[in-house]
């Protein structure tokens, strides 16, 4: 059976204009800017959202690099949590290691030895300050861990629709639920946020792992029909700014994104970029993972 990766030259440029998109809120969040008006009252701080749209892509690339090796027993658990490490620890760690130079003390040493065993996103409530904006590096590392069940969901179209859907129904049941004050002390004051839980974010992942199924398809449909592609993607994005950020809304528009993207899997399309080395694309995919 031919195993040979899919590419799809638009993943690395949707990747782009969304760090560049959370790079922006958080300097308008960190920043003392008093500017007023849809862009900055409404847009810019909506992109922290962005980061399930990084988790959905997760899951499409990692179904596009590994999920037919597995399914033919090419691959090993070991050289596989082996690469995942590999590609991660050495610039996180560095970057621990930088912050915890420049803010020493004792709950950042304990904070750092979590964040370098990457399991941090294990921990009931990681609430890490220590590159805390890595939870979701945190969250696709849980996600990178449990991948060898992730293949099993998806070995066919039946089993993946119902991991999908129980995944849409523990999302909606953590947010009606668990996360309430009777299961959680006090949610405010331990700063917890659902979307550090892999269970919440489960289904991002699991739809990435969907389209990966009907990747020719869709794939095949973008390419031919751009316009629709597009006219479909601005609909998801109307819909999120005029109803809100639930679920449903960013599911709609990460999967209208990423549809979109693969039709520019060949370069020419909007979102193609080219990177220009092996070193950069690892380092942007660290940083997409990080921010």
């Amino acid at each position: 059976m031919d195993t040979k990766v899919d590419r799809y030259e638009g993943i690395d440029g949707v990747k782009a204009y969304a760090i560049i998109g959370i790079a922006l809120m958080h300097i308008l969040t960190n920043g003392e800017y008093r500017m007023g008006g849809f862009v900055f009252e409404r847009m810019i701080p909506s992109f922290t959202n962005l980061v399930f749209l990084f988790m959905m892509v997760s899951g499409f690339g990692m179904c596009c690099g590994y999920y037919q090796k597995f399914k033919d027993q090419k691959i090993g658990v070991v050289d596989f949590y082996k690469k995942r490490y590999s590609k991660i620890w050495p610039y996180f760690a560095l970057l621990c290691v930088l912050d915890f130079v420049m803010s020493p003390s004792k709950s950042a040493l304990y904070e750092v030895f979590a964040n370098l065993t990457l399991c941090q996103g294990l921990l009931p409530n990681m609430n890490i300050s220590v590159i805390g904006v890595s939870w979701t590096l945190a969250v696709i590392f849980v996600f990178y861990l449990l991948f060898p069940f992730f293949c099993f969901l998806l070995e066919n179209k039946k089993r993946a629709w119902l991991a999908f859907v129980c995944a849409a129904i523990y999302n909606f049941v953590c947010s009606a639920y668990f996360f309430d004050e009777s299961h959680i002390a006090d949610g405010v004051a331990v700063n917890f946020s659902a979307r550090t839980n892999i269970l919440y974010c489960a289904v991002y992942f699991i739809a990435g792992g969907l389209i990966f199924l009907y990747r020719k398809e869709l794939a095949e449909f973008a390419s031919k029909h751009k316009v629709i592609a597009g006219v479909v993607l601005l609909i998801a994005t109307a819909a999120y700014f005029a109803l809100g950020s639930a679920t449903l809304t960013m599911l709609f528009f990460c999967v209208a994104a990423l549809i979109y993207t693969l039709g520019c899997r060949t370069g020419g399309g909007y979102w193609s970029i080219q990177l220009p080395s092996s070193s950069v694309v690892s380092a942007s995919r660290f940083t997409c993972a990080t921010w």
